[in-house]
């Protein structure tokens, strides 16, 4: 992963979550027929390349036409804005102190087990 992850924009945002959410490359008619928004195609081949210059999506050749699939997975993405935050606070102890306070029960016990699961430390 890069040093860090770029942030996003609403729009890329939504498309992001359209290139993660489909198993298949998309073309831009593709992604934009999946926004269920009224958008003109050319704003959504400039999101599209932005993300590419990002380094979040990779354009793919396909016949006379371009195709578009996410390079990093949604897990990957959200663990690099995380670590990100992290390391912007002041004091990490308190950050993550607060943190694992906002946390679901469910959360809890997920990161405590794999905190305990004998590969998780490797």
């Amino acid at each position: 992963m890069p040093d860090g992850v770029p942030s996003l924009g609403p729009l890329e945002r939504h498309v992001m979550e359209i290139l993660w959410e489909c198993p298949d490359d998309l073309s831009t008619r593709d992604v934009l027929e999946r926004t269920g928004q009224p958008l003109a195609y050319t704003t959504i081949a400039t999101v599209l390349t932005n993300l590419t210059r990002k380094g979040l999506a990779e354009k793919i050749a396909v016949g006379r036409s371009w195709a578009y699939r996410p390079l990093l997975g949604r897990s990957e993405y959200t663990a690099g804005l995380m670590t990100q935050t992290l390391a912007t606070s002041g004091d990490r102890h308190s950050s993550l102190l607060h943190f694992l306070g906002s946390m679901s029960e469910d959360d809890v016990a997920v990161l405590r087990s794999l905190l305990t699961d004998d590969g998780a430390t490797t």
